[in-house]
């Protein structure tokens, strides 16, 4: 398993940690690990919604070319009240 070296951690980040780990019941190093997974689980759902916000925007152009003609959903909500 690979390690990292943290140098020239400021006194008060590292005392926040240490509060945080101490609050968590867990050592600095699990603290830091666990900030570490939590920061790439992160990352890693931040990018599968963009590859399907990706996807949908494509999907939404390409009804938008095989049925050109449909109306705006908020023109229709606005002739409805108009209606009234």
């Amino acid at each position: 398993m690979p390690n990292l070296t943290l140098r020239n951690i400021p006194a008060e980040d590292y005392a926040e940690l240490r509060q945080d780990a101490r609050q968590n019941q867990r050592s600095v190093n699990a603290e830091v690990l666990k900030m570490i997974s939590d920061r790439v689980e992160m990352n890693r759902r931040r990018r599968q919604a963009a590859k399907v916000i990706q996807k949908l925007r494509k999907e939404r152009e390409q009804i938008a070319r095989e049925y050109p003609h449909q109306p705006d959903s908020a023109d229709l909500v606005r002739e409805d009240r108009d209606s009234r």
